[in-house]
Protein backbone atom coordinates (compact mmCIF):
# COMPACT_ATOMS: atom_id res chain seq x y z
CA UNK A 1 0.00 0.00 0.00
CA UNK A 2 1.54 3.32 -1.13
CA UNK A 3 1.75 6.31 1.10
CA UNK A 4 -0.91 8.32 0.04
CA UNK A 5 -3.45 5.34 0.51
CA UNK A 6 -2.41 5.05 4.10
CA UNK A 7 -3.13 8.73 4.87
CA UNK A 8 -6.37 8.49 3.21
CA UNK A 9 -7.37 5.66 5.40
CA UNK A 10 -5.81 7.32 8.72
CA UNK A 11 -7.91 10.36 7.54
CA UNK A 12 -10.94 8.30 7.25
CA UNK A 13 -10.20 6.59 11.03
CA UNK A 14 -10.43 10.17 12.34
CA UNK A 15 -13.27 10.87 10.86
CA UNK A 16 -15.25 7.96 12.14
CA UNK A 17 -13.15 8.71 15.90
CA UNK A 18 -14.67 12.16 15.59
CA UNK A 19 -18.31 10.79 14.88
CA UNK A 20 -18.42 8.21 17.62
CA UNK A 21 -16.90 11.54 20.02
CA UNK A 22 -19.66 13.52 19.40
CA UNK A 23 -22.07 10.55 19.37
CA UNK A 24 -20.20 9.62 23.07
CA UNK A 25 -21.09 14.27 23.96
CA UNK A 26 -24.58 13.12 22.90
CA UNK A 27 -25.26 10.52 25.24
CA UNK A 28 -24.12 12.18 27.91
CA UNK A 29 -27.00 13.76 28.03
CA UNK A 30 -29.11 10.97 28.67
CA UNK A 31 -29.21 9.42 25.65
CA UNK A 32 -27.07 6.03 24.90
CA UNK A 33 -24.89 5.75 21.56
CA UNK A 34 -24.55 2.01 20.16
CA UNK A 35 -21.59 1.69 17.98
CA UNK A 36 -22.54 0.89 14.27
CA UNK A 37 -20.12 -2.54 14.14
CA UNK A 38 -19.57 -1.90 10.48
CA UNK A 39 -18.15 1.97 11.34
CA UNK A 40 -15.60 1.06 13.45
CA UNK A 41 -12.06 0.59 12.60
CA UNK A 42 -9.60 -0.98 15.10
CA UNK A 43 -6.36 1.09 15.44
CA UNK A 44 -3.18 0.20 17.65
CA UNK A 45 -1.67 3.11 20.14
CA UNK A 46 1.73 1.59 18.05
CA UNK A 47 0.02 3.14 14.74
CA UNK A 48 -1.27 6.06 16.49
CA UNK A 49 2.48 6.88 17.97
CA UNK A 50 4.16 6.34 14.70
CA UNK A 51 1.60 8.64 12.61
CA UNK A 52 2.25 11.25 15.33
CA UNK A 53 6.30 11.12 14.80
CA UNK A 54 6.53 9.79 11.31
CA UNK A 55 8.55 6.64 9.65
CA UNK A 56 11.76 8.69 10.97
CA UNK A 57 10.88 9.66 14.86
CA UNK A 58 10.09 13.32 13.67
CA UNK A 59 6.68 14.96 13.72
CA UNK A 60 4.96 14.72 10.64
CA UNK A 61 4.40 17.80 9.15
CA UNK A 62 0.62 17.69 7.37
CA UNK A 63 0.63 18.45 3.72
CA UNK A 64 -2.19 20.86 2.98
CA UNK A 65 -4.29 20.90 -0.42
CA UNK A 66 -2.23 24.54 -1.37
CA UNK A 67 1.15 22.73 -1.29
CA UNK A 68 -0.18 19.81 -3.09
CA UNK A 69 -1.49 22.28 -5.98
CA UNK A 70 1.48 24.59 -6.21
CA UNK A 71 4.18 21.03 -6.53
CA UNK A 72 2.78 20.28 -10.13
CA UNK A 73 2.75 23.80 -10.89
CA UNK A 74 6.24 24.21 -10.36
CA UNK A 75 7.15 21.01 -12.17
CA UNK A 76 4.85 22.41 -15.56
CA UNK A 77 7.16 25.66 -15.12
CA UNK A 78 10.50 24.00 -14.88
CA UNK A 79 9.79 22.13 -17.97
CA UNK A 80 8.69 25.26 -19.36
CA UNK A 81 11.64 26.78 -19.17
CA UNK A 82 13.56 24.14 -20.30
CA UNK A 83 11.80 23.45 -23.35
CA UNK A 84 11.93 26.98 -24.11
CA UNK A 85 16.11 27.08 -23.89
CA UNK A 86 15.89 24.18 -25.65
CA UNK A 87 14.07 25.68 -29.22
CA UNK A 88 15.47 28.63 -28.75
CA UNK A 89 19.26 28.81 -28.61
CA UNK A 90 19.54 32.34 -29.22
CA UNK A 91 18.35 33.16 -26.23
CA UNK A 92 20.46 30.09 -24.43
CA UNK A 93 23.74 32.24 -25.78
CA UNK A 94 22.42 35.41 -24.94
CA UNK A 95 21.56 34.25 -21.03
CA UNK A 96 25.03 32.86 -20.90
CA UNK A 97 26.60 35.58 -22.58
CA UNK A 98 25.61 37.86 -20.35
CA UNK A 99 26.38 35.81 -17.59
CA UNK A 100 30.00 35.89 -18.83
CA UNK A 101 30.14 39.55 -19.24
CA UNK A 102 28.51 40.38 -15.76
CA UNK A 103 31.25 38.34 -13.91
CA UNK A 104 34.14 38.97 -16.59
CA UNK A 105 33.59 42.30 -18.27
CA UNK A 106 35.66 45.61 -16.63
CA UNK A 107 33.15 47.61 -18.24
CA UNK A 108 29.50 46.20 -17.21
CA UNK A 109 29.94 43.47 -14.73
CA UNK A 110 31.05 43.33 -10.90
CA UNK A 111 34.62 44.46 -11.94
CA UNK A 112 32.75 47.74 -12.75
CA UNK A 113 30.64 47.59 -10.06
CA UNK A 114 33.67 47.60 -7.34
CA UNK A 115 35.40 50.35 -9.90
CA UNK A 116 32.48 52.64 -9.15
CA UNK A 117 32.20 51.70 -5.48
CA UNK A 118 36.65 52.73 -5.48
CA UNK A 119 35.33 55.42 -7.35
CA UNK A 120 33.16 56.79 -5.12
CA UNK A 121 35.18 56.45 -2.04
CA UNK A 122 37.93 58.32 -3.23
CA UNK A 123 35.50 61.08 -4.38
CA UNK A 124 34.14 61.19 -0.70
CA UNK A 125 37.61 61.17 0.63
CA UNK A 126 38.85 64.07 -2.18
CA UNK A 127 36.27 66.45 -0.97
CA UNK A 128 37.76 66.20 2.69
CA UNK A 129 41.74 67.14 0.97
CA UNK A 130 39.68 69.81 -0.92
CA UNK A 131 37.98 71.46 2.23
CA UNK A 132 41.49 71.34 3.86
CA UNK A 133 43.02 73.09 0.93
CA UNK A 134 40.63 75.92 1.15
CA UNK A 135 41.75 76.81 4.87
CA UNK A 136 45.16 76.39 4.18
CA UNK A 137 45.60 78.54 1.09
CA UNK A 138 46.43 75.30 -1.14
CA UNK A 139 45.11 74.55 -4.61
CA UNK A 140 44.40 70.88 -4.82
CA UNK A 141 43.75 70.14 -8.73
CA UNK A 142 42.25 66.30 -7.99
CA UNK A 143 39.27 67.18 -5.85
CA UNK A 144 37.26 69.14 -8.32
CA UNK A 145 35.07 66.23 -9.40
CA UNK A 146 34.39 65.17 -5.82
CA UNK A 147 33.52 68.51 -4.92
CA UNK A 148 30.90 68.93 -7.95
CA UNK A 149 28.98 65.41 -7.01
CA UNK A 150 29.19 66.39 -3.53
CA UNK A 151 27.35 69.88 -3.84
CA UNK A 152 25.63 68.23 -6.72
CA UNK A 153 23.93 65.96 -4.32
CA UNK A 154 23.43 68.80 -1.61
CA UNK A 155 22.15 71.15 -3.31
CA UNK A 156 19.38 69.62 -5.33
CA UNK A 157 16.78 71.82 -3.36
CA UNK A 158 18.77 75.01 -3.19
CA UNK A 159 18.71 77.36 -5.32
CA UNK A 160 21.63 78.38 -8.08
CA UNK A 161 23.23 81.05 -5.49
CA UNK A 162 23.81 78.81 -2.60
CA UNK A 163 25.39 75.87 -4.66
CA UNK A 164 29.03 76.92 -4.22
CA UNK A 165 28.22 77.71 -0.53
CA UNK A 166 26.96 74.36 -0.28
CA UNK A 167 29.83 72.69 -2.17
CA UNK A 168 32.46 74.35 0.65
CA UNK A 169 30.40 73.51 3.60
CA UNK A 170 29.41 69.75 2.24
CA UNK A 171 33.53 69.42 1.35
CA UNK A 172 33.89 70.32 5.08
CA UNK A 173 32.16 68.20 6.17
CA UNK A 174 32.97 64.98 4.52
CA UNK A 175 36.58 66.03 5.88
CA UNK A 176 35.24 65.75 9.12
CA UNK A 177 33.71 62.84 8.93
CA UNK A 178 35.84 61.07 6.62
CA UNK A 179 33.21 60.74 3.98
CA UNK A 180 31.39 58.10 5.54
CA UNK A 181 29.27 59.53 7.97
CA UNK A 182 31.95 58.60 10.84
CA UNK A 183 34.85 60.42 12.44
CA UNK A 184 38.02 60.18 10.48
CA UNK A 185 40.82 58.85 11.96
CA UNK A 186 44.21 60.69 13.46
CA UNK A 187 46.18 59.24 10.85
CA UNK A 188 43.98 60.65 7.88
CA UNK A 189 43.51 64.46 9.04
CA UNK A 190 46.95 64.79 9.28
CA UNK A 191 47.66 63.22 5.76
CA UNK A 192 45.15 65.27 4.64
CA UNK A 193 46.63 68.10 6.13
CA UNK A 194 50.20 67.23 4.95
CA UNK A 195 49.06 67.11 1.86
CA UNK A 196 47.75 70.93 1.92
CA UNK A 197 50.51 72.30 3.16
CA UNK A 198 52.95 70.82 0.75
CA UNK A 199 50.37 71.52 -2.39
CA UNK A 200 50.82 75.55 -0.35
CA UNK A 201 54.45 75.06 0.01
CA UNK A 202 54.83 73.69 -3.91
CA UNK A 203 52.70 77.11 -4.93
CA UNK A 204 54.91 79.28 -3.22
CA UNK A 205 57.87 77.51 -5.08
CA UNK A 206 56.35 77.61 -8.45
CA UNK A 207 55.77 81.77 -7.73
CA UNK A 208 59.36 82.31 -6.38
CA UNK A 209 61.10 80.04 -9.45
CA UNK A 210 58.80 82.07 -11.96
CA UNK A 211 59.74 85.07 -10.26
CA UNK A 212 63.70 84.06 -10.59
CA UNK A 213 62.81 83.24 -14.02
CA UNK A 214 61.01 86.87 -14.87
CA UNK A 215 64.04 88.36 -12.68
CA UNK A 216 66.89 86.41 -15.02
CA UNK A 217 64.97 87.77 -18.05
CA UNK A 218 64.88 91.22 -16.95
CA UNK A 219 68.49 90.77 -15.69
CA UNK A 220 69.72 89.24 -19.02
CA UNK A 221 67.86 92.10 -20.98
CA UNK A 222 69.99 94.98 -18.73
CA UNK A 223 73.10 93.14 -19.56
CA UNK A 224 72.35 92.79 -23.19
CA UNK A 225 71.26 96.22 -23.05
CA UNK A 226 74.60 97.60 -21.41
CA UNK A 227 76.62 95.66 -23.33
CA UNK A 228 75.32 97.10 -26.49
CA UNK A 229 75.62 100.80 -25.13
CA UNK A 230 79.42 99.81 -24.60
CA UNK A 231 79.60 98.00 -27.71
CA UNK A 232 78.02 101.50 -28.97
CA UNK A 233 80.46 103.54 -27.20
CA UNK A 234 83.64 101.10 -28.01
CA UNK A 235 82.60 101.58 -31.97
CA UNK A 236 82.00 105.03 -31.65
CA UNK A 237 85.45 105.95 -29.62
CA UNK A 238 87.62 103.41 -30.77
CA UNK A 239 89.24 100.59 -28.53
CA UNK A 240 92.32 98.60 -28.89
CA UNK A 241 92.04 94.53 -27.96
CA UNK A 242 94.86 91.87 -28.00
CA UNK A 243 95.13 88.40 -28.18
CA UNK A 244 96.69 87.07 -25.33
CA UNK A 245 98.86 83.32 -25.15
CA UNK A 246 101.16 81.87 -22.06
CA UNK A 247 104.40 83.70 -22.99
CA UNK A 248 107.68 81.74 -22.88
CA UNK A 249 110.70 82.88 -20.77
CA UNK A 250 113.29 84.85 -22.76
CA UNK A 251 116.65 85.81 -21.33
CA UNK A 252 117.04 88.76 -24.03
CA UNK A 253 118.17 91.85 -23.01
CA UNK A 254 116.09 93.67 -26.08
CA UNK A 255 112.71 92.08 -25.73
CA UNK A 256 110.48 89.66 -23.62
CA UNK A 257 107.42 87.31 -24.60
CA UNK A 258 104.32 89.88 -24.14
CA UNK A 259 102.08 87.10 -24.15
CA UNK A 260 99.64 89.24 -26.96
CA UNK A 261 98.58 89.94 -30.05
CA UNK A 262 97.53 93.82 -30.38
CA UNK A 263 94.59 93.63 -33.05
CA UNK A 264 93.68 96.81 -35.28
CA UNK A 265 91.37 98.91 -33.25
CA UNK A 266 87.87 99.05 -33.25
CA UNK A 267 86.16 101.35 -34.95
CA UNK A 268 83.14 102.17 -37.67
CA UNK A 269 85.82 102.90 -40.68
CA UNK A 270 84.69 103.63 -44.01
CA UNK A 271 86.22 102.81 -47.67
CA UNK A 272 88.27 105.17 -49.87
CA UNK A 273 89.37 105.19 -52.79
CA UNK A 274 93.27 106.70 -53.59
CA UNK A 275 92.13 110.37 -53.30
CA UNK A 276 91.52 109.95 -49.35
CA UNK A 277 95.69 109.38 -49.81
CA UNK A 278 96.37 113.04 -51.43
CA UNK A 279 96.99 114.77 -48.01
CA UNK A 280 98.71 111.69 -46.02
CA UNK A 281 102.38 111.27 -45.36
CA UNK A 282 104.10 108.27 -45.04
CA UNK A 283 107.07 107.64 -42.56
CA UNK A 284 109.14 104.09 -42.08
CA UNK A 285 111.32 102.00 -43.14
CA UNK A 286 112.17 99.48 -46.06
CA UNK A 287 108.77 97.98 -45.80
CA UNK A 288 107.25 101.63 -46.35
CA UNK A 289 109.46 102.13 -49.06
CA UNK A 290 107.83 98.89 -50.82
CA UNK A 291 104.44 100.44 -50.30
CA UNK A 292 105.57 103.61 -51.50
CA UNK A 293 106.70 101.76 -55.06
CA UNK A 294 104.49 99.03 -55.71
CA UNK A 295 101.11 100.22 -53.56
CA UNK A 296 100.00 102.97 -56.42
CA UNK A 297 99.42 105.65 -53.68
CA UNK A 298 100.83 108.64 -55.93
CA UNK A 299 99.28 111.11 -53.93
CA UNK A 300 100.52 110.61 -51.40
CA UNK A 301 104.43 111.54 -49.76
CA UNK A 302 106.70 109.19 -48.72
CA UNK A 303 109.19 109.87 -46.04
CA UNK A 304 111.14 107.06 -45.56
CA UNK A 305 114.69 104.86 -45.45
CA UNK A 306 115.87 101.66 -45.56
CA UNK A 307 117.30 101.20 -41.96
CA UNK A 308 114.89 104.07 -40.48
CA UNK A 309 114.28 103.91 -36.92
CA UNK A 310 112.24 105.54 -34.62
CA UNK A 311 115.44 107.14 -32.71
CA UNK A 312 116.46 108.52 -35.87
CA UNK A 313 113.61 109.67 -37.69
CA UNK A 314 113.13 113.28 -36.33
CA UNK A 315 117.24 113.82 -36.33
CA UNK A 316 118.77 116.40 -38.70
CA UNK A 317 120.46 114.05 -40.50
CA UNK A 318 116.96 113.48 -41.76
CA UNK A 319 115.14 111.08 -43.99
CA UNK A 320 114.84 110.42 -47.97
CA UNK A 321 111.74 112.19 -49.74
CA UNK A 322 110.94 109.43 -52.24
CA UNK A 323 109.20 112.28 -54.50
CA UNK A 324 112.37 114.09 -55.34
CA UNK A 325 114.99 111.38 -53.61
CA UNK A 326 116.60 113.89 -51.09
CA UNK A 327 117.39 113.79 -47.52
CA UNK A 328 114.88 116.31 -45.88
CA UNK A 329 114.92 117.42 -42.08
CA UNK A 330 111.55 115.63 -41.34
CA UNK A 331 110.77 117.85 -38.21
CA UNK A 332 110.96 120.66 -40.40
CA UNK A 333 108.40 119.84 -43.31
CA UNK A 334 105.93 118.43 -40.47
CA UNK A 335 106.18 122.61 -39.10
CA UNK A 336 105.39 123.44 -42.46
CA UNK A 337 103.37 121.11 -44.29
CA UNK A 338 99.72 120.47 -42.55
CA UNK A 339 98.56 116.40 -43.31
CA UNK A 340 95.29 114.82 -42.70
CA UNK A 341 96.72 112.02 -42.48
CA UNK A 342 99.91 110.40 -41.13
CA UNK A 343 100.76 106.68 -41.32
CA UNK A 344 104.23 105.75 -39.31
CA UNK A 345 105.25 102.27 -39.25
CA UNK A 346 108.56 101.46 -37.80
CA UNK A 347 110.36 99.15 -35.40
CA UNK A 348 111.79 96.32 -37.44
CA UNK A 349 115.65 97.91 -37.63
CA UNK A 350 114.90 98.47 -32.98
CA UNK A 351 114.98 94.74 -32.25
CA UNK A 352 118.42 94.99 -31.61
CA UNK A 353 118.79 98.32 -30.61
CA UNK A 354 117.98 99.06 -26.71
CA UNK A 355 114.72 97.51 -25.42
CA UNK A 356 110.55 97.83 -25.70
CA UNK A 357 110.36 100.11 -23.17
CA UNK A 358 112.67 102.44 -24.59
CA UNK A 359 111.05 101.73 -28.19
CA UNK A 360 107.81 102.73 -26.37
CA UNK A 361 109.17 105.82 -24.65
CA UNK A 362 110.33 107.12 -27.81
CA UNK A 363 107.89 106.37 -29.73
CA UNK A 364 105.52 107.81 -27.84
CA UNK A 365 108.03 111.09 -27.56
CA UNK A 366 107.62 111.14 -31.93
CA UNK A 367 103.72 110.72 -31.72
CA UNK A 368 103.01 113.41 -29.47
CA UNK A 369 105.22 115.81 -31.17
CA UNK A 370 103.94 114.97 -34.19
CA UNK A 371 100.47 115.71 -32.94
CA UNK A 372 101.87 119.06 -32.18
CA UNK A 373 102.87 120.05 -35.45
CA UNK A 374 99.65 118.50 -36.81
CA UNK A 375 96.81 119.45 -34.56
CA UNK A 376 93.90 118.04 -37.38
CA UNK A 377 95.95 114.83 -38.56
CA UNK A 378 94.63 111.53 -37.91
CA UNK A 379 97.46 109.21 -37.08
CA UNK A 380 97.31 105.42 -38.28
CA UNK A 381 100.42 103.12 -36.33
CA UNK A 382 100.77 100.52 -38.81
CA UNK A 383 102.49 97.37 -37.27
CA UNK A 384 105.41 95.59 -38.12
CA UNK A 385 104.90 92.43 -40.34
CA UNK A 386 105.76 89.16 -39.22
CA UNK A 387 108.79 87.33 -40.33
CA UNK A 388 108.57 83.84 -42.25
CA UNK A 389 109.35 81.06 -40.25
CA UNK A 390 112.74 80.39 -41.96
CA UNK A 391 113.93 83.98 -40.78
CA UNK A 392 112.37 83.20 -37.76
CA UNK A 393 115.67 83.10 -35.49
CA UNK A 394 114.67 82.71 -31.66
CA UNK A 395 118.71 82.56 -30.96
CA UNK A 396 118.75 86.32 -32.03
CA UNK A 397 116.38 89.22 -31.28
CA UNK A 398 115.00 88.78 -35.14
CA UNK A 399 112.16 86.35 -34.27
CA UNK A 400 108.37 87.04 -34.36
CA UNK A 401 107.97 87.21 -30.53
CA UNK A 402 110.34 90.55 -30.41
CA UNK A 403 108.11 91.80 -33.36
CA UNK A 404 104.96 91.10 -30.97
CA UNK A 405 106.35 92.61 -28.02
CA UNK A 406 107.16 95.94 -30.16
CA UNK A 407 103.88 96.10 -31.95
CA UNK A 408 101.90 95.75 -28.03
CA UNK A 409 103.82 98.29 -27.13
CA UNK A 410 102.83 100.94 -30.13
CA UNK A 411 99.32 100.11 -29.95
CA UNK A 412 99.25 101.51 -26.17
CA UNK A 413 99.67 104.55 -27.93
CA UNK A 414 96.28 104.63 -30.04
CA UNK A 415 93.26 106.04 -28.38
CA UNK A 416 90.32 105.26 -30.85
CA UNK A 417 89.86 108.89 -31.63
CA UNK A 418 92.36 110.46 -33.55
CA UNK A 419 95.05 107.78 -33.12
CA UNK A 420 94.34 104.35 -34.46
CA UNK A 421 96.58 101.10 -34.68
CA UNK A 422 96.27 98.86 -37.64
CA UNK A 423 97.63 95.67 -38.03
CA UNK A 424 97.82 94.16 -41.58
CA UNK A 425 99.86 90.86 -40.28
CA UNK A 426 96.75 88.39 -41.06
CA UNK A 427 96.66 89.36 -44.29
CA UNK A 428 100.11 87.41 -45.21
CA UNK A 429 100.72 85.47 -42.23
CA UNK A 430 99.61 81.76 -42.26
CA UNK A 431 97.81 79.71 -39.41
CA UNK A 432 101.18 79.76 -37.26
CA UNK A 433 101.33 83.30 -37.62
CA UNK A 434 104.79 83.48 -39.85
CA UNK A 435 104.85 85.25 -42.85
CA UNK A 436 103.73 82.96 -45.78
CA UNK A 437 106.84 82.02 -47.84
CA UNK A 438 104.95 82.36 -50.74
CA UNK A 439 104.57 85.81 -50.34
CA UNK A 440 108.20 87.29 -49.53
CA UNK A 441 111.89 86.87 -51.73
CA UNK A 442 113.81 87.20 -48.54
CA UNK A 443 111.46 85.78 -45.31
CA UNK A 444 110.98 89.89 -44.24
CA UNK A 445 109.77 91.57 -47.71
CA UNK A 446 106.88 91.31 -49.86
CA UNK A 447 106.56 90.43 -53.58
CA UNK A 448 105.80 93.40 -55.72
CA UNK A 449 102.57 92.31 -56.68
CA UNK A 450 101.32 91.78 -52.98
CA UNK A 451 100.86 95.32 -52.24
CA UNK A 452 97.91 95.91 -53.80
CA UNK A 453 96.73 93.93 -50.97
CA UNK A 454 97.73 95.95 -48.44
CA UNK A 455 96.63 98.84 -50.65
CA UNK A 456 93.04 97.87 -50.35
CA UNK A 457 93.63 97.07 -46.28
CA UNK A 458 94.42 100.67 -45.78
CA UNK A 459 91.55 101.94 -48.45
CA UNK A 460 89.21 100.29 -46.27
CA UNK A 461 90.03 100.99 -42.78
CA UNK A 462 89.73 104.94 -43.53
CA UNK A 463 88.80 107.23 -40.88
CA UNK A 464 87.44 110.76 -42.37
CA UNK A 465 88.60 113.70 -41.11
CA UNK A 466 86.31 116.71 -39.68
CA UNK A 467 85.80 119.53 -42.09
CA UNK A 468 87.56 122.38 -42.16
CA UNK A 469 90.87 120.61 -40.70
CA UNK A 470 93.21 120.59 -43.86
CA UNK A 471 92.60 122.46 -47.12
CA UNK A 472 93.38 121.25 -50.07
CA UNK A 473 95.89 122.65 -52.25
CA UNK A 474 96.58 121.43 -56.09
CA UNK A 475 99.55 119.22 -54.41
CA UNK A 476 96.84 117.65 -51.90
CA UNK A 477 98.52 119.32 -48.90
CA UNK A 478 98.27 122.55 -47.31
CA UNK A 479 101.09 125.26 -46.87
CA UNK A 480 101.59 126.28 -43.47
CA UNK A 481 101.19 129.52 -42.39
Amino acid sequence: MSKKTKTRSRKAGRERDTQENNKTQKNAGGEQTVPEKEDLVWISPEEIAAEKTGPAGRPEQPETETAAEEAPQRGRWLRTAGEVLYNCPYLLALCLTGAVAFFCSDEIGIRAIAADAEEAVSLVTGSGAAAGGAVTGGAPAHTDKAGAAIAAADASSESAAMGAAGQESTGAEETKTGGNGTDSTPDQTENTDENARQESENAGERKSENNNKENEINYNNDNDAIEIAENKENTETGVTKYEFYDPITTDSPYYSDAGKVALTTTYPYTKENESYFNDAAFLGDSRTLGISDYAGLDGADFYCDSGMMIFKLLEEDGVTYQRTGEKVNLAQVLQEKHYGKIYIMLGMNELGYGNTPMYLDKYREVVEQIRAWQPGAVIYIMANLHVSEAKNNMETEFNNININDKNAAAASLANGKDIFYLDANPLFTDENGFLNAELTFDGVHLYAQHYDVWREFLMEHAVETKAGQTGDSEDGRTEAE
